[in-house]
């Protein structure tokens, strides 16, 4: 686990459900991301965030203007993270999913920042998954991808499973109305085809948070390499 730089780095995702309540459009959980924070500049971190009520409410409309309203719910969103960590004094700088590579993730981790890339959509109306995003950096740095989310980590069969190690053995869970990304079973399909080891948690309690940033293994590990 490493980078380019010569510093270790985590990889870390907030998922849209865990930062909003995906079936309440708009809604912002304030406190679990500002007890994330707290936990996050304990650490070496890129993060990537989802877009929860807000940028997946827009996108599943049948509307006119939907990349419009996509990129302003989305920029909104960002915005409400980057003034928590703002407020603590976390020197961070945002990146739109649109305009992501890794090179912008270098010069903004060369300047002494926290980048803070999110989940986006293009003018065609394609969306930009941070899972893709979380993924292709992991994938960079020879490291995990760590994703937080707001279940123990993999269902089957009502249980939470420690390992994964194929997508044959998993079965779908009930995802959100708005999801426009493919829930569960397109992130695990992801994770096998980018071929990232990742770590799938609760991230509801902010302790998770730590333990996962510092390597423990917790909820479900998924085994792609």
């Amino acid at each position: 686990m490493g980078s380019k730089l010569g510093y270790v780095y985590r990889v870390l995702k907030l998922g849209g459900s865990l930062i909003t309540n995906k079936n309440v459009p708009f809604s912002f959980n304030e406190e679990l991301v500002t007890n994330v924070v707290n936990v996050i500049k304990n650490f070496k971190v890129i993060l990537v965030h989802g877009g929860g009520s807000f940028g997946h409410y827009e996108a599943s409309l049948s509307k006119e203007n939907t990349q419009t309203r996509t990129v302003i719910a989305m920029q909104e969103l960002n915005l409400k993270i980057l003034k928590i960590f703002n407020k603590e004094n976390i020197p961070v700088f945002p990146l739109p999913g649109r305009y992501f590579t890794i090179n912008q993730v270098l010069e903004i981790l060369q300047n002494n920042l926290i980048p803070i890339i999110y989940g986006d959509i293009l003018p065609n109306g394609n969306i930009i998954s941070g899972d893709d995003i979380t993924l292709t950096i992991a994938k960079h740095f020879h490291t995990e991808a760590l994703f937080a989310t707001d279940v123990e980590g993999i269902i089957i069969n009502n249980t939470a499973v420690s390992l994964l190690k194929s997508l044959d053995d998993f079965r779908e869970i009930r995802t959100s109305q708005f999801d426009v990304t493919g829930g569960i079973r397109e992130k695990l399909r992801k994770i096998f085809q980018y071929k990232v080891n990742s770590l799938i948690f609760d991230g509801r309690n902010p302790t998770n948070i730590y333990y996962a940033l510092s390597g423990k293994r917790i909820g479900t590990f998924v085994e792609a390499e």
